[in-house]
């Protein structure tokens, strides 16, 4: 076999083995950035759900028509767009939310646990260590196009009592 013959085989291969590598690679690296983005978890804003280490993923595809109330979603800060929030949606637009005495209350409701863990009672009866009055939030109706989110660990956690509602531009995408 001459050599231009041999080269121009490696190249065959190389060019039917690295081609499909190539784009296989490409499309991990979109799909990874823009599609399902790994996050790890570095606060307790939602333990008992998350804690400090866990890796979750965040769907970037998700709607916020499609979003329901109790859905962690990952969200902009709407103070600072390089900062990130993660909590559980409380409310949506035209819904009354409430935070009263470590309860969450939605359209005059409470929250079920099974959508919105109980916060730990070690701190009871009178008022969390970490919010004191912050924990608290007079009711109000979420704006539209709007969700009022509210972090799992209520004592420590950053959400919409401090953030106000979110914006649903604000809005990165789905938890899970």
């Amino acid at each position: 076999m001459s050599k231009s013959r041999q080269s121009a085989s490696i190249k065959d291969r190389l060019t039917k083995v690295g081609a499909p590598l190539l784009i296989s690679i490409v499309l991990v690296l979109i799909f990874k950035s823009h599609v399902i983005t790994p996050l790890e978890i570095t606060n307790d804003f939602m333990e008992p759900t998350f804690k400090a280490g866990d890796t979750v993923y965040v769907n970037r595809f998700s709607r916020p028509k499609n979003l329901l109330v109790g859905d962690i979603i990952l969200v902009r800060s709407p103070f600072n767009q390089d900062e990130y929030v993660i909590g559980r949606i409380l409310g949506k637009g035209g819904d009354q939310v409430q935070v009263s005495s470590r309860i969450a209350y939605r359209n005059n409701t409470p929250v079920t646990s099974e959508l919105f863990p109980t916060p730990n009672k070690q701190t009871l009866p009178i008022l969390p260590q970490g919010k004191s009055d912050s924990d608290h939030r007079a009711s109000m109706i979420v704006p539209e196009k709007s969700v009022f989110i509210i972090a799992d660990n209520r004592e420590h956690g950053i959400d919409s009592r401090e953030l106000g509602s979110i914006a649903e531009e604000l809005i990165v995408g789905k938890i899970f």
